[in-house]
């Protein structure tokens, strides 16, 4: 054809168009002048008149936005009860996949569409045998988000899955799903899906119902918590799904599958994961167990965190992994946040992590170094190691977090004579080597950037510098550590105290303590009076350090 699909459309639109109002009109008229356009686009696309002039509807109003159905009606010049008329047109389109439908009934397409459409090339249906257990997991995961948005009913989503299960029988997920799911309610079997597909791509094997609550209607969900609660579930009286919960402690909030199952879903793709080795110089933190907590930064440090979490996204991290490669480069995220105490460099990495969903790895220095001669650098080595097969072992890549990071990183001691100076040294040069090779993120924190060794910070991508907060972010600081508090009132206390977010927050724990131990919550007189102590204890702790 000369025209290609969007050619075709622009033009059909245009030479439909009600020149009162830029709408297209279905009349014999325009439609016999548009004919040459609908013949070819009827023909590519396998529609008929209707599902192309919807389509085209929802190609030029859906640019960015869902849009409802009263829009296309508009656009196709017709009163909203007449588009009813086309439902069947409207449920072809999306039974094809060109257009989506949340559970609102708003419209949008897909943007794999869009670029089928400008490719000149109409959308082919996903197939749905030949397939791998890995492909498998691949679509159930783009499944649960279709629904996670609204656009597939929690049916339809089970519907789908099943029609991959039976047209893919020899498959590992397959025979596993016949095996324990054959006779189980669909909404069961969703919640199974959930488990699987956080197990596989997010490492996650503590699931919690706020985890799986946007696959399932609400009354499903809370019909699934009582009969867990109950341990009625099909799945927990098979023993396919159990409680898991922190630190061997079980809790009735918590779930995952039993390992034996999990062998038998996964055995296509190397079967259940060896749990990641324990780092004996660190500790691990889940990303699920962080909680949120509002930072407020200084323009130049705030944009540069925006830019790192949108960096740690696990969608841009693995595309300029991938691109990295692809050029040769190191593939490593090393970051150093650098300040002031109290500025909110480690509640930085932590919100970091909890935004990116990847659980922290928190060196603890003080285990790393050892009296006995090489043991030191045997816990170095041992951090990095452990923290290799973790990454290797696939699943979100997690951060590893040197807090406080002076004591490693200084400065080295050139023709260092004492054996304390040679392990320095030598833990040193491990740590330098293994930034060199590293295949994840690391990211260090420090407030004495004067003792860094030149070599760390070369080999740092990223610094970011903690200053003290403005005027303004310390009033929203205030405003949040101390609701109580007017904007007037957070304002003068900002300008007074030139405190850190740290000394903010020690303040506001203060001032509920003393609400706590009574009678009165304190007023602004008694808030400003702890600023005062707070600025003595600060003062006297310099003069310490400083003799």
């Amino acid at each position: 054809m000369s025209k290609t699909i969007i050619e075709c459309m622009f033009a059909l639109s245009e030479k439909m168009k009600d020149e009162d109002n830029c709408a297209i009109k279905i009349t014999p008229a325009t439609t016999k002048k548009a004919a040459a356009e609908l013949r070819v686009l009827k023909q590519v696309l396998g529609m008929s008149t209707m599902q192309v002039l919807i389509l085209t509807a929802v190609v030029q109003k859906s640019a960015r936005y869902r849009i409802d159905g009263e829009v296309i009606a508009s656009f196709l010049g017709m009163e909203y009860l007449q588009f009813l008329t086309y439902d069947s047109d409207l449920e072809y389109l999306r039974k094809n996949g060109y257009i989506r439908m949340d559970k609102d009934l708003r419209i949008h397409i897909p943007k794999e569409v869009l670029k089928a459409l400008k490719g000149n090339r109409p959308v082919e249906p996903e197939p749905v045998s030949g397939l791998s257990t890995g492909k498998i997991l691949s679509r159930m995961k783009k499944l649960l988000s279709i629904r996670s948005d609204g656009e597939l009913s929690s049916m339809e989503l089970d519907e789908e899955m099943i029609a991959l299960f039976e047209n893919n029988p020899d498959t590992s997920v397959s025979k596993a799903v016949k095996k324990y799911l054959e006779d189980v309610y669909y909404s069961e079997r969703i919640l199974f899906y959930g488990l699987v597909s956080r197990y596989w791509f997010e490492d996650d094997d503590m699931v919690g119902w706020h985890n799986v609550d946007d696959y399932l209607e609400e009354e499903e969900l809370d019909e699934l918590r009582t009969d867990s609660l109950r341990e009625d579930l099909k799945l927990q009286r098979d023993k396919v799904i159990e409680y898991t919960g922190f630190n061997g402690m079980m809790t009735k909030d918590y779930f995952k599958i039993r390992d034996a199952v999990k062998e038998e879903v996964f055995a296509d793709v190397g079967g259940i994961r060896k749990e990641a080795p324990k780092v004996s110089a660190s500790r691990k933190l889940p990303a699920g167990t962080i909680g949120r907590k509002d930072l407020f930064y200084n323009i130049p440090e705030g944009r540069q965190v925006e830019q790192l979490k949108e960096l740690l996204s696990e969608e841009r991290f693995n595309d300029i992994r991938e691109r990295m490669k692809a050029k040769g480069l190191r593939t490593g995220f090393t970051c150093l946040f650098y300040g002031g105490p109290g500025t909110g460099k480690t509640e930085t990495v932590y919100q970091i992590a909890r935004k990116s969903g990847r659980n922290l790895f928190i060196v603890d220095v003080s285990k790393i170094k050892s009296c006995w001669v090489g043991e030191s650098e045997k816990n170095i080595k041992e951090v990095f190691d452990n923290y290799r097969q973790t990454v290797k072992a696939g699943g979100m890549v997690p951060i590893l977090l040197f807090n406080e990071a002076d004591a490693i990183f200084g400065i080295r001691q050139e023709g260092a004579e004492r054996a304390v100076d040679k392990m320095e040294n030598s833990i040193q040069n491990i740590i330098l080597q293994e930034m060199e090779d590293l295949d994840g993120i690391l990211i260090a924190t420090t407030n004495l950037t004067t003792n860094l060794d030149k070599a760390f910070e070369r080999r740092f991508l990223y610094k970011i510098r903690f200053e003290k907060p403005s005027v303004e972010a310390k009033v929203s600081i205030w405003r949040t550590m101390i609701p109580s508090l007017s904007e007037t009132e957070a304002e003068r206390l900002a300008t007074e105290f030139d405190f850190s977010g740290g000394q903010i927050e020690n303040i506001a724990r203060k001032k509920e303590v003393r609400a706590i131990i009574g009678p009165d919550d304190p007023d602004f007189a008694e808030i400003r009076m702890l600023c005062a102590e707070e600025n003595i204890a600060s003062a006297q702790t310099l003069r310490k350090i400083g003799f």
